[in-house]
């Protein structure tokens, strides 16, 4: 087995380009705001934005966080179902 898969932590998202991208900096709040509501970081939300826009096929990792966030969600609206009211 490969040292590489003895290491904790997450999963590799596999080879990623980077780059610094200038915007208005009052877009930032909004970007992250929608990407708070929906669950995932600022940079994944910027990475299916951007393949969005371009026509391009939405990252595998992507998909995979935006799936997780959606369970997340519907695991703390079934417990707020769930709850019951406090009697004295």
């Amino acid at each position: 087995m490969p040292a590489a898969a003895n290491k904790p932590g997450r999963r590799s998202y596999g080879p990623r380009a980077s780059r610094t991208v200038r915007y208005p900096q009052e877009y930032d709040e909004i970007f992250e705001r929608i990407a708070s509501e929906s669950g995932i970081h600022v940079s994944t939300w910027l990475a299916l934005a951007v393949s969005q826009q371009a026509g391009l096929d939405v990252p595998d990792y992507v998909k995979d966080e935006l799936k997780k966030a959606a369970q997340a969600r519907a695991a703390r609206e079934t417990e707020q179902e769930l709850e019951m009211p406090r009697s004295a």
